[in-house]
């Protein structure tokens, strides 16, 4: 029951998502069109049969059968289409007036980004500490490529890969955007600096990279099923300072889930950290599916201390236009080093991973599901502005072409290359598809 539960709760989130981030994207397509007086025959959510809508003057507003995306069909707009060469077909239209077409849809996902993270910026936003502090280790994984050259606690991060990074936020950046790679890292130790060849490792699940360091780490609790944890108190977010038996006395993350494991029936002495209080929770582990558990999520993660950022109207728009333009440039760097090889495919998300993190999302809240949502919203609109047929940024690289050669391209060749276009995006959706079913099953 819990599993159906769960897997309801994504896909409504999913669809939830989803639907907003295309409704945005058609309402640009539509409200420009409209606005420049070319008949708009279908505004669709979804593909497939027609489900249920409406219909509004020349418009009918549907939601049909595969909730996967979403068109505008306006008229005059197939390149087979018999044009009458009336001024409401988008065919017979000006260039720019098509170039408005095609950028409205992108521009509208890139508008709702900055206005759903400016909203988050007024509404206030949890932002960990460790993220703006020094890169300074305080952990090494065992047996990770910074434990094989000998990074040490203590030591303070100045460059990756030739790129200086001030703050942990940077470190991770730059790190997972280079999966696999061998690189020279720069450090401080006391007053000293050194300089180190280091291969990274590649993240199974996510294909990022992976050096092995962290800030100061936590035990934290993410979730709390019913069980003898939530019978003797444990809360989600309380932070795991130790764990005692009767015999031991463990700290790291590991350490304590395998002292649950081979403790059933034996009462376990948590110290839980839960806001400024310390508490000392007794919990006894059950046997369920074979194996003694307490009936929690434990994750090992940086000490989540945090600070509220909150800002005036004006100031939040400019602080969200600051961040949407960072993670444009990210965005963009990401592709740059797909194309070259130098980033694992892996890092590429499709919809199972997008309704997988929509649900997670939803879950934590409010304010994480829209700072979510304004993710997937930038994102859509700098995908669909890259030049690829089918998508808006192909039909924009057409127009552009045509304007630098003083003509129109045949039909028959924009036919081929929309047919290539759409195989291309077949091929790609595949991919990431078979990406996300490996990720999830890993």
């Amino acid at each position: 029951m819990e599993t159906i539960y769960s897997l309801s709760w994504t896909i409504f989130s999913f669809v939830f998502v989803l639907g907003i981030m295309i409704f945005v994207h058609e309402l640009g397509h539509c409200l420009m069109a409209k606005f420049l007086k070319i008949s708009v025959n279908v505004f669709s959510l979804g593909f497939g049969p027609r489900l249920f809508g409406f219909k509004s003057g020349e418009t009918d507003y549907r939601v049909s059968l595969i909730p996967l995306g979403g068109y505008v069909r306006m008229e005059g707009e197939q390149y087979d289409d018999e044009l009458q060469g009336n001024e409401n077909e988008f065919l017979t239209r000006p260039k720019s007036h098509r170039l408005a077409v095609a950028i409205a849809g992108p521009a509208m996902n890139i508008l709702l980004a900055v206005g759903l993270m400016a909203g988050i910026f007024m509404w206030g936003v949890q932002v960990p500490l460790y993220l703006s502090d020094p890169p300074e280790v305080a952990y090494v994984f065992e047996d990770s490529p910074a434990d094989k050259i000998g990074l040490a606690i203590g030591d303070t991060i100045l460059e990756i890969d030739g790129k200086t990074v001030e703050t942990w936020e940077d470190a991770q950046i730059a790190v997972a955007i280079l999966p696999a790679k061998t690189i020279k890292i720069a450090y401080r130790r006391n007053s000293e600096t050194f300089e180190k060849i280091v291969s990274l490792e590649e993240s199974v699940n996510t294909g990022a990279g992976f050096l092995g360091i962290m800030p100061a780490l936590a035990s934290v609790i993410t979730a709390v099923q019913p069980g003898p944890a939530a019978e003797a108190g444990i809360e989600t977010g309380d932070i795991v300072l130790r764990v005692a038996s009767v015999d031991m006395e463990v700290e790291d993350t590991s350490d304590i889930l395998k002292l649950i494991t081979s403790s059933e029936g034996q009462p376990l002495l948590f110290t839980v950290k839960r806001g400024l209080l310390t508490l000392t929770k007794e919990v006894v582990p059950e046997l369920k599916d074979g194996v003694p558990k307490i009936g929690v999520g434990i994750v090992q993660t940086p000490v989540l201390e945090t600070k509220t950022e909150q800002y005036g109207p004006l100031d939040s728009i400019r602080k969200s236009v600051e961040k949407n333009y960072e993670l444009t440039a990210l965005t963009f760097t990401i592709i740059g080093k797909l194309l070259t090889g130098e980033t694992s495919l892996k890092m590429m998300s499709g919809p199972i991973e997008i309704a997988r993190f929509s649900g997670a999302a939803a879950a934590q809240g409010a304010t994480t599901l829209i700072t979510f949502m304004a993710l997937i919203s930038l994102q859509l609109g700098i995908f669909n502005l890259l030049p690829i047929p089918v998508l808006d940024g192909g039909t924009i690289a057409m127009l552009a072409v045509e304007t630098v050669i003083r003509r129109d391209l045949s039909l028959q060749l924009k036919e081929r290359i929309m047919q290539v276009g759409f195989l291309l995006l077949i091929l790609l959706m595949s991919f990431v598809i078979f990406n996300d079913i490996t990720k999830t099953i890993g």
